[in-house]
């Protein structure tokens, strides 16, 4: 029963997170990721992989900080980082149940830097890297859609990279 409610959840943050990387607009982008974190933090949740599950829903507090700086058109204080990054530690510290939830502090804090970014270009790029390790996590945890849904980010941002290196040049083509 649970299994199949990790792979529900983890099916809608799938769907939440392929809209979220086609908005060039931070303020959006933000707003949709809120809502795919909390799925995709059930997703492991469920399968009991909690360092996953709880540090995602950490995620979901930075993700409103960030987005509620970006509405009021401030920069967010980057203190947050090292802030964020002693949570996200603290949370992996108390629930570890194997060497692997490792990764699972380590990707959100390099979602962190990567939130941090304002060039959502170089976002795209950096953000490769932590959905990776998650799909290795997912695996493990047997959060399959999870996994998935790791995997599909990378190409969405993949995707999204060469759309905008592509808008981009028929802007320099324009010009010229």
């Amino acid at each position: 029963m649970y299994f199949i409610l990790s792979q529900i959840m983890g099916g809608i943050a799938l769907i939440l997170i392929f809209i979220s990387y086609f908005f060039n607009k931070k303020e959006i982008f933000l707003f949709v990721q809120i809502f795919a974190n909390f799925f995709y933090a059930l997703s492991f949740i469920f399968v009991n992989a909690l360092v996953g599950g709880l540090n995602t829903l950490i995620s979901i507090i930075r993700i409103l900080i960030l987005y509620f700086y970006i509405k009021k058109g401030k920069d967010p204080p980057i203190i947050f980082i090292p802030l964020f990054a002693i949570i996200y530690i603290i949370i992996g510290v108390i629930f570890i149940k194997d060497y692997y939830d490792i990764i699972t502090i380590i990707t959100p804090i390099l979602f962190t830097i990567a939130m941090w970014m304002k060039n959502m270009q170089i976002t795209r790029y950096y953000l490769i890297i932590p959905n990776l390790l998650l799909i290795i996590y997912s695996i493990i945890n047997t959060a399959y859609t999870s996994a998935i849904l790791s995997f599909v980010e990378i190409l969405i941002l993949v995707i999204a990279i060469l759309k905008q290196k592509r808008i981009s040049k028929k802007d320099i083509n324009n010009i010229i």
